[in-house]
């Protein structure tokens, strides 16, 4: 099971075009997409934000296929230790990688083998404490 991040979420909506072959070749695979609830919340700020109405009902609605295809991942109070504990341990050492940690914490409690990301400098970080393989787009 791969998890998206929020920026695969954003991109599938708003840049299909530079999405979709990375989400069809992983379903291809065989692979189940999955995503958080932290990066739902992420993607629909953004969408509710936008002061052209129409245009945020549009997304909001493109949203809503989007997600009704994936497995949405819950957070746990696990999640939000495990969470402050990877983020801490990176800040420690002077990379910090801000809620990038949640979402990589909700993955690793769910079994995904991977985040699909475009935020390759954080996810990295962290893949160098965890072992979660980062896909990259």
């Amino acid at each position: 099971m791969k998890c998206l991040d929020t920026t695969f979420l954003i991109d599938i909506v708003e840049h299909p075009k530079e999405a979709r072959g990375l989400a069809e070749a992983l379903e291809g695979r065989g692979e189940v997409l999955a995503t958080t609830v932290f990066n739902v919340w992420e993607a629909l700020l953004g969408a509710h934000a936008i002061r052209d109405r129409d245009h945020g009902k549009k997304l909001l609605d493109l949203y809503a296929k989007v997600l009704a295809r994936l497995v949405l991942l819950p957070m746990s109070l696990e999640d939000a230790s495990k969470a402050a504990e990877i983020g801490g341990s990176l800040r420690r050492r002077g990379r910090d990688v801000g809620a990038d940690s949640l979402t990589a914490a909700i993955a690793i409690r769910a079994g995904c083998d991977g985040i699909v990301t475009r935020n390759e400098a954080h996810f990295n970080e962290i893949a160098t404490l965890t072992g979660m393989k980062v896909v990259p787009y």
